[in-house]
């Protein structure tokens, strides 16, 4: 399969290409012409892509040809507000639009826990969520196939290797899931035909990634389509 990692460069994309360059042919969108080599040696394909000055015109050259698109950048919630707005909202949207235009087959979105309720959120994440809710917005009406990823708060931790997955996730308050994890989660959605039209909820749990992520095998209908502002409040 072909595949177009964007955010490559990051932690979690970084693991996400490492892993997906094993068995497919991938390509890096890339902020950083000096780390080309770098990635290269990894066995990825590369592009560099000036996010300022040509970022429509890169993404969509980078997209012909993909059977599927991981758009994982991201400034993280710590991020500047500029940074948010580009890496968050405008890398993500302009990803999807050009991966609309090849028909790409699936694309997996990294977003963030809480974004379905930026309102709900802390002032301190207001911003962050905000710009991954019209993201999620933006791709659920697009008619992708898509999955989203929302992971609760991403720690530099060892990976468990098992998570607890839900379209509607409980008990998140303090909760954590490694970058390693998060990175294996958006590797194994990417073949999986039962994630497409999901916008899945993950923390560090009991459960094996791959057994947590068998919605379909459990009977599990996709809630795909939901305008995410207009959910209701969690209780």
């Amino acid at each position: 399969m072909k595949v177009l990692v964007i955010g490559a460069t990051g932690k979690i994309g970084k693991r996400v290409l490492k892993s997906l360059a094993k068995t497919h042919q991938v390509t890096a969108l890339i902020r950083y012409p000096e780390l080309q080599a770098e990635y290269e040696k990894m066995g990825a394909h590369v592009l560099t892509v000036d996010v300022e000055k040509e970022l429509e015109k890169k993404v969509h050259e980078a997209t012909s040809g993909q059977d599927a698109v991981i758009i994982a950048a991201t400034a993280g919630a710590d991020g500047s507000s500029t940074e948010i707005e580009l890496l968050d909202r405008n890398v993500a949207m302009n990803a999807i639009d050009a991966a609309k235009k090849e028909r790409v087959r699936h694309v997996v979105l990294l977003s963030a826990y809480g974004a379905d309720q930026p309102n709900a959120a802390p002032k301190e994440l207001f911003n962050f969520l905000s710009a991954n809710n019209a993201a999620d917005e933006y791709i659920e009406h697009s008619g992708l196939n898509y999955t989203i990823i929302c992971p609760v708060t991403i720690v530099d931790e060892p990976s468990k290797g098992s998570i607890e997955a839900s379209e509607d996730l409980n008990d998140a308050d303090g909760a954590t899931i490694s970058e390693t994890d998060v990175a294996t989660v958006i590797a194994a959605s990417l073949d999986n035909r039962g994630l497409y039209g999901r916008r899945i909820e993950i923390k560090s749990g009991s459960t094996p990634i791959n057994e947590a992520l068998d919605f379909e095998g459990r009977g599990e209908v996709a809630n795909g389509g939901r305008t995410t502002l207009r959910r209701p409040q969690r209780s």
